[in-house]
């Protein structure tokens, strides 16, 4: 049996080898790559090996499989009633004619935050393909920021599954790292990706192709449908808003009641103590995060079945292939998760924390490098966010911060945003609905993504010394 560092190597290679070279699916991966932790480990008994991460599969899909399932039914809910189609035309009023790339950068940025980006970016890349029929020019520079903004909150800001996954293992509230998220993601996002679509839109010369069954001249028209056929913009916001409100809205209570505040209140107004009391179970139901999904999705089954004017019946027959690809999305995600339990149970995380220690490496530093890695090696951010936490959160138990651990979520949460290339699904979806080739769907969306999670990075660690919030 062997040390937590051949089983980290043998760990990372078996997945590189499995996805790169034999082209497994990254399920299979993840969890042969588990597996072969666990038993390979000196720290793990042998007879003990396969209930470790079976059982960690099953507490990963307990607490993150029906989140998954629901969000993808939002998404699909959203997009075919027309409320995503609302919001974006509103943003579009917002910043006006002629600045198509920063009414759907925003787009994508509110968008992605409850939805997968693979679901915003289906919707939003019609739309980028109608601006430039409109502008008749700047087409790289209208996807480019149509990715860059639903990639970067889809990978910071909760409630989105994957940062939801790390604040959690790394102790941190979903408020907290929701303002994190977006006050991290705002200089990054700016910089990163606005100067360098600007800059790549100038060398690249694209125009939009005909593909997925439907022309521009179809794309067009659908784009073009007068608001009276889409929902109104307060209810196609209901159904990814209510479920950010009761998260928040339990977490601010929560934390009132922890606070010196509410015991000066009760010594004042002592019935208030009882009254609360008796409905804590309510306040904490309701931020259970699957249970404000599943509110999410109720009304974004409504909005679809009052919009097509359809019946139930078929209204969830039209769901079963976002449910399908949310319950895929949840076995790798779990995987990804039993992978970085086997990882953390070999004790890689006390090793890397002696290895920071020695070395003088920052976790910070850390946490990007392992993140960046299981990006690189099998593709889905969520999974190499979830990994990267299993592996840090250890570390945390004896390590003291001289910053909100908040940051170090973030910084996760960047590195799992760069380094996109052929093994993910994202770099796919990109290249095939904006009709560019591989080349340059590696000079917009990976070169994009990699410069703005180098440049969030540096500017959290920035950010956890000026404004370290401890």
């Amino acid at each position: 049996m062997f040390g937590p560092l051949v089983c980290l190597i043998v760990g990372v290679s078996l997945i590189l080898f499995l996805i790169l070279v034999l082209r497994f699916h990254a399920f299979l991966a993840l969890t042969l790559a588990a597996l072969s932790v666990a038993i390979l480990s000196d720290q793990v008994p042998l007879n003990g090996a396969v209930s470790l991460v079976t059982g960690q599969f099953g507490a990963a899909m307990g607490g993150l499989g029906i989140l998954l399932v629901l969000a993808a039914i939002i998404g699909k809910c959203m997009m075919d009633s027309g409320a995503a189609d609302r919001i974006v035309r509103a943003f579009n009023r917002l910043f006006g004619a002629g600045r198509e790339e920063f009414s759907l950068f925003a787009s994508g940025f509110a968008l992605s935050i409850p939805v997968f980006f693979d679901t915003v970016f289906y919707l939003l890349a019609p739309l980028a393909r109608a601006a430039y029929a409109r502008r008749k020019r700047d087409y790289i520079l209208l996807v480019t920021m149509t990715a860059a903004g639903g990639a970067v909150t889809h990978a910071l800001i909760p409630p989105t599954p994957g940062p939801i996954l790390v604040a959690e293992a790394l102790g941190v509230s979903i408020l907290t790292a929701m303002g994190v998220g977006f006050m991290a993601s705002i200089v990054p996002t700016f910089f990163g990706a606005w100067f360098y679509a600007s800059w790549i839109n100038k060398r690249i010369q694209a125009e939009p192709k005909d593909m997925l069954g439907m022309s521009q001249t179809e794309l067009e028209r659908t784009a073009a449908k007068p608001d009276s056929e889409l929902p109104s913009l307060f209810f196609s916001c209901v159904p990814f808003l209510l479920p950010v409100f009761l998260l928040a809205g339990s977490t601010f209570i929560g934390e009132f009641l922890k606070s010196g505040l509410y015991q000066r209140l009760i010594e004042l107004i002592p019935q208030i103590e009882t009254v609360l009391h008796k409905d804590a179970a309510w306040i904490s139901l309701m931020g259970d995060k699957n249970l404000v999904f599943f509110i999410g999705a109720a009304f974004g089954i409504w909005l679809l079945v009052s919009s097509k004017k359809q019946s139930l019946n078929d209204t969830f027959k039209s769901l079963e292939s976002a449910i399908a690809s949310g319950a895929v999305i949840a076995f790798i995600t779990c995987a990804g998760g039993a992978f970085g339990k086997s990882l953390a149970a070999a004790g890689v995380g006390a090793y890397i924390a002696s290895g920071a220690e020695t070395w003088g490496i920052s976790l910070m530093a850390l946490a990007f490098f392992c993140a960046a890695l299981m990006r690189v090696a099998q593709g889905s951010a969520t999974v190499a966010m979830v990994t990267t936490a299993g592996i840090i959160a250890p570390v945390l138990q004896t390590t003291t911060l001289s910053y909100h651990p908040a940051y170090l979520v973030a910084v996760i949460g960047f590195a799992a945003t760069a380094f996109s290339w052929m093994n993910d699904s994202g770099f796919w979806i990109f290249g095939q609905m904006t009709g560019l080739t591989e080349r340059q769907t590696l000079q917009t969306w990976t070169a994009t993504l990699s410069l703005m999670g180098v440049l969030g990075a540096a500017w959290v660690w920035v950010l956890s010394i000026v404004l370290p919030l401890v």
